[in-house]
């Protein structure tokens, strides 16, 4: 287009000026003209080039084996981050949450406020690769570590800032699967038991901030004995146990799900392992949730010699829901009673807000005799919890309540208060 118009201002000269001299010059001018469009076409050839390979450089970024966050998605796209994983066929996911929170407790004797990481869900990052193997087989690893400086399970009167072992990163998860639809999943690694979070089931959309694991809150508070006027040196955390599971050094085996049932085993390195039956159903009249374990922690565990322990939640429709669980422990100690307790939660969830959910609820539990034979320890809370959907963030309010009853002991109850964010990505 360019060349045919400059051919017209060529010959539009030369017809207004014939004469030889002008002819002469219009020549060189043509040649001129020429070869500036050849450099033109080029430059303009080369640029295109240039944004075609540009284009592409972005079709790669933009593809799922990118690093994503755990957070949604765009049109199936992940985050443009110029990080990939180190096999083209492998997709890499990075998440993880920070949970900050400030916990206020009244001892009975003195009140003290703390600035916490909430154990409930601690502060933690996580790296997750899968891989898609021939015959509908996923190889997987997972890498996370928790990061708690000041946790709320372990501040006390005498610790109130940079608390023992909570200051750096702890282990959470190393791990490797092998998983099969239709085969089940197998696991190795450090990472979840069978029995991790069987007594800790809850629908309530309200776990953040109370659950069935009591010491989470404020487990590392002394109770106050009202006999010596003194800081006893019985905590929280010694007194109130939901008999969990938890993560360790494991080989693990999950079975596929069978109309909602799934079984799980697995064997711990210092030759202890544990057996779970797990259901779970979302139907249109309620959605239901339960698990039972078996536990015998072996060489694991110095006082505890095997345990039964369950939970269950069902979340209806109208959202109302209700939380239960129970647990019995025999110990190694010769004549030692049996440790055992019991919880429930009522609650209820509704969008009152456009910015997301809320939930709240109250719960009640007693724990008998975990710490030392005719020990009782019971405990009231209150819970409420706001999700903001757009920002990934959840606020929280909670109360708790104390109470431990043992023989020729006097002890104060204890009070606490707990309210943060955690913040996902």
């Amino acid at each position: 287009m360019k060349q045919s118009i400059c051919m017209l201002i060529v010959l539009s000269v030369l017809f207004l000026f014939p004469n030889n001299y002008v002819i002469a010059q219009d020549e060189v001018l043509l040649k001129r003209l020429e070869q500036i469009i050849q450099n033109q076409q080029k430059q303009i050839d080369a640029q295109a080039d240039a944004l075609a390979e540009m284009k592409k450089q972005l079709d790669v970024l933009t593809k799922e084996k990118t690093i994503s966050t755990g957070d949604k998605v765009e049109n199936g796209k992940t985050s443009l981050l110029a990080i990939s994983s180190g096999d083209k066929n492998t997709s890499l996911k990075i998440y993880g949450h920070i949970n900050r929170a400030v916990l206020v407790v009244d001892d009975g004797d003195d009140g003290n406020v703390y600035q916490v990481d909430n154990s409930n869900s601690m502060t933690r990052i996580g790296f997750s690769g899968t891989k898609n193997l021939n015959e509908g087989f996923e190889i997987g690893t997972l890498i996370e570590a928790g990061f708690q400086a000041n946790s709320s399970s372990a501040v006390s009167q005498n610790d109130k800032r940079e608390v023992g072992n909570d200051i750096g990163f702890t282990k959470r998860h190393a791990d490797i699967y092998l998983a099969h639809k239709t085969m089940g999943k197998l696991s190795i690694g450090h990472g979840s038991t069978a029995s991790d979070g069987t007594s800790e089931v809850d629908l309530s959309g309200t776990s953040l901030i109370g659950y069935a694991s009591i010491g989470d809150m404020a487990g590392g508070q002394l109770f106050y004995d009202k006999n010596s006027s003194l800081l006893s040196s019985t905590k929280i955390g010694d007194v109130f146990s939901d008999m969990d599971g938890g993560r360790d050094s494991r080989i693990r085996y999950d079975t596929p799900s069978f109309s909602g049932f799934t079984g799980s085993v697995s064997y711990i390195a210092d030759g202890g392992g544990d057996i779970v039956a797990r259901y779970a159903s979302d139907l249109e009249l309620f959605k239901l949730k339960g698990a039972i374990a078996y536990q015998n922690p072996g060489n694991a565990s110095d006082s505890v010699d095997d345990r039964f322990n369950g939970s269950a939640s069902i979340l209806l429709p109208c959202g109302f829901n209700a939380t239960t669980a129970a647990g019995v422990q025999s110990f190694k100690a010769a004549g030692k009673d049996d440790g055992k307790f019991w919880y429930v939660k009522l609650g209820f969830q509704r969008k009152f807000f456009d910015v997301g959910l809320s939930s709240m609820s109250i719960d009640y539990g007693q724990y008998n005799d975990i710490k030392l034979d005719g020990d009782q320890a019971d405990t009231f809370g209150i819970q409420f919890v706001q999700n903001f959907s757009e920002w990934a963030t959840e606020y929280y309010l909670g109360y708790r309540f104390h109470k431990l009853d043992r023989a020729s002991e006097n002890y104060d109850d204890i009070s606490a208060v707990m309210s943060g964010l955690r913040v996902k990505f």
